[in-house]
């Protein structure tokens, strides 16, 4: 789970700061720098397990297009990423062994610089890398979010003492860049690299529980999901060889569908009511099997009698389903990161939509849940009758938290030109304030008349 995001240098943020809580509403018109905030996410995913260039490639645009464009010729020659993170506390790898963190609360950074090479082209090389416990008495988020009677679950004690190291920490040695590896809490050298040589990060290179903190952090981020629907892989049926679990694009749906009823028959009426509660003319969802095809596939019942595959189901349908699919998933676990959860859905529904995405994220204040696996929603949003509605059902920050993006105006340090960036303010007026160190009162007084101003876009109660 991610708590704050810090970005320099990346699209359209320049000195960027936002925290995170388990469901997260981004709202804001259309070029405001909504999706960006996706894309910086999806890079970092990215990083944690392949090469620099291909971590860029399936942003939008190219590599270069990624840096902040200052003027028409003048681009940033560096993105700066940090994140901080709630990881779980026990994690396995793919050989089975297990290990217990000491820290569940930990910090990542990354900087990537653009130079250009001999041959007049620009190579990527990582300069920065740090991965480093937060210390419980510096860690602000978890006292705004996490309620003390069951803190105790979601971050270990820790006993008095200091860490002499970072689990990953970049030096300067003999006129070299080096970035190294550190072994957990045992005697042994790590790993050791040049930042010259290396076409992928650190983090990406850690595959075991030999380093468990630098793996609990890679695990996380390859579990962000990033969800960019395509309506005919919602509509295939899933092969018997297929993955069980849904891709981003919602491949996969009936085979992760099948996986569920052999696991709980029960789960499939639990899903039916979430489906019904959002759309009344579906009543029933079920899996079958076509044995000549040896594929599976799902099939949703009328109040009329009807029923309908997959494969004639609306888009908007199949990404209410796919939703409540995911909820009663086990093997879920980690962000989903979506856009326009709106669409589809009419506006008497809003409430019930909100609950759903609700359910995918934890709930901190519940001690009847099971410690892990962490989930988050994170969801952006040009709807304003969204926004009324999340604000109307939401009590406080913790539960949901609301962010206005908007683009401003900066000027260079030299006043040579000016260029936009994005920022994002938290929405409090309803939920009282709230201490974010990044943030001055006046920032906060003037997000209240922007939200103000954005909710008058549409004249009408939901």
């Amino acid at each position: 789970m991610i708590t704050r995001i810090e970005i320099d240098g990346f699209k359209t943020f320049s000195n960027f700061v936002m925290e995170f809580t388990p469901f997260t509403v981004i709202a804001g018109i259309n070029a405001s720098g909504k999706s960006n905030l996706f894309d910086a996410l999806n890079l970092l995913s990215n990083l944690a397990d392949k090469d620099i260039r291909a971590a860029f490639k399936n942003l939008r645009g190219d590599a270069e297009e990624q840096f902040t464009q200052f003027s028409s010729k003048d681009y940033s020659d560096k993105i700066t990423l940090a994140i901080e993170m709630l990881v779980d506390r026990t994690i396995k790898d793919n050989w089975g062994e297990e290990a217990t963190l000491k820290y569940t609360r930990l910090r990542y950074e990354i900087q990537i610089n653009r130079i250009r090479n001999v041959k007049g082209f620009d190579d990527l090389k990582i300069s920065h890398e740090k991965l480093i416990p937060i210390k419980h008495q510096e860690d602000k988020w978890v006292r705004n979010n996490i309620d003390n009677h069951v803190l105790e679950f979601w971050r270990p004690k820790v006993k008095t003492g200091k860490r002499g190291k970072p689990y990953i920490l970049s030096e300067d040695k003999l006129n070299k860049r080096i970035i190294k590896i550190l072994l957990d809490g045992k005697p042994g050298p790590g790993r050791e690299f040049s930042a010259n040589e290396i076409a992928q990060s650190a983090l990406s290179r850690v595959n075991s529980v030999e380093f468990k903190h630098a793996f609990a952090v890679k695990t996380e981020m390859l579990n962000w999901r990033f969800l960019q629907l395509n309506p005919e892989d919602l509509r295939k049926p899933s092969s018997r060889m297929a993955p069980d679990t849904v891709s981003h694009s919602g491949a996969n749906l009936a085979a992760a569908l099948y996986r569920l009823k052999q696991e709980d028959e029960y789960l499939i009426n639990d899903i039916s009511i979430e489906l019904n509660n959002l759309l009344p003319t579906f009543t029933k969802v079920e899996i079958t099997e076509e044995i000549s095809e040896n594929k599976f596939v799902i099939k949703l019942s009328s109040d009329d009698g009807r029923e309908f595959t997959s494969r004639v189901l609306s888009e908007g349908t199949l990404r209410i389903l796919i939703l409540c699919i995911l909820k009663y998933d086990n093997q879920h676990k980690g962000i989903i990161c979506f856009e326009e959860p709106e669409n589809g859905i009419h506006p008497f529904r809003l409430k019930m939509m909100i609950q759903l995405l609700k359910g995918l994220s934890t709930d901190f204040s519940d001690t009847e849940m099971p410690l892990f696996p962490l989930r988050q929603m994170i969801v952006n949003t040009h709807s304003s009758a969204f926004v009324r509605k999340v604000l109307k059902e939401t009590e406080k920050y913790s539960e949901i938290s609301v962010w206005l993006s908007k683009l401003v105006s900066t000027v260079s340090f030299d006043k040579k030109y000016s260029y936009k960036n994005t920022r994002l303010l938290p929405v409090l007026y309803s939920h009282g304030q709230i201490s974010l160190d990044f943030l001055t009162p006046s920032e906060i007084k003037m997000t209240e008349l922007e939200v103000e101003k954005y909710l008058e876009k549409e004249d009408f109660e939901i």
